[in-house]
């Protein structure tokens, strides 16, 4: 009779560690999750300007200080759409008058895989780069499943695994969470 026992417990044990547990089942739950959210495009402008904008045009530095102005300007707009703006603010009241309101913006984040879409300067002299990030499920969805405050670490930004062919750079077989078209 133990006989017969013992073949039965093996073939319970042996089926009891192959049973999905933990992280497995975590991951086809994000999975499942993925397929349902589309991915989705972000398109920011930044903007830059000249000191003077009827003297500076004819110069080609100033133009290119304005139009780099501007990129970085896009590029920050872009990190504060996607992972958000951190606004430091005091304000002193006095006999129930305000007296000095002030709040200060902070942005530390990490960009990969943005494109340029256009420059454009304007008549005023005002230079405007338009830009825009796709945003793949995977990373909505980490966005959705972590604390706000968490989203920096736990959301990483590798290099996108497709080229646009614009850039020197290419990237092969790189896990991504942004991509381009």
């Amino acid at each position: 009779m133990t006989l017969r026992r013992i073949p039965v417990l093996l073939f319970a044990l042996v089926v009891a560690a192959c049973a999905p547990v933990g992280s497995y089942q975590e991951s086809n739950r994000d999975a499942r999750l993925d397929e349902n959210l589309k991915p989705i495009v972000v398109r920011v402008s930044g903007f830059g300007t000249y000191e003077d904008a009827g003297k500076d045009r004819l110069d080609t530095r100033k133009r290119l200080l304005a139009r780099r102005a501007s990129q970085l300007d896009a590029y920050r707009n872009l990190a504060e759409r996607v992972y958000g703006t951190v606004i430091y603010g005091s304000s002193t009241v006095n006999d129930f008058v305000l007296h000095n309101d002030r709040f200060r913006t902070y942005v530390d984040s990490y960009i990969r895989g943005a494109k340029m879409v256009a420059v454009n300067e304007h008549s005023d002299g005002v230079v405007e780069t338009v830009m825009e990030l796709k945003l793949e499920p995977r990373f909505r969805a980490c966005v959705a499943a972590v604390a706000d405050d968490q989203v920096r670490e736990r959301c990483p930004i590798p290099m996108p695994m497709t080229n646009d062919s614009v850039g020197d750079v290419e990237s092969r077989n790189v896990d991504s969470l942004y991509y381009l078209e």
